[in-house]
């Protein structure tokens, strides 16, 4: 059951952890993205961001990102019937920020110091 629930899961994180990679690699060059498909595991990783600014963008852009899209399903008026569900949770799993996210953008993880 872990496996199949990591499978399923590995499409919204991936997702997630290339917007990060994505808004970290505007602001540094060293920027790196790993996948482990096997694992099912996802990371984006840089070196500290100075910028407090940049920072917080950089860990919470999945979770800005995926409030925006969720607000505009919501304001459409769009039914959550069937496959928009699913296309729901997934959005829900790429949005919520992880411990380590939320930490990041306020400068509390310990490669932010």
């Amino acid at each position: 059951m872990h496996q199949l629930m990591a499978l399923l899961s590995f499409p919204p994180v991936l997702l997630h952890e290339l917007t990060h990679y994505a808004v970290a690699r505007l602001r540094t060059d060293d920027a790196a993205f790993e996948a482990e498909v096997l694992g099912s595991e996802a990371r984006a990783v840089w070196r500290p961001l100075d910028s407090p600014l940049w920072r917080f963008l950089a860990f919470l852009a999945p979770t800005l990102f995926g409030a925006l899209l969720a607000g505009l399903w919501l304001a459409s008026g769009t039914s959550f019937e069937g496959w928009r569900a699913v296309a729901g949770v997934g959005l829900a799993l790429y949005t919520l920020p992880s411990v380590a996210d939320i930490r990041g953008a306020l400068g509390r993880q310990q490669a932010q110091q």
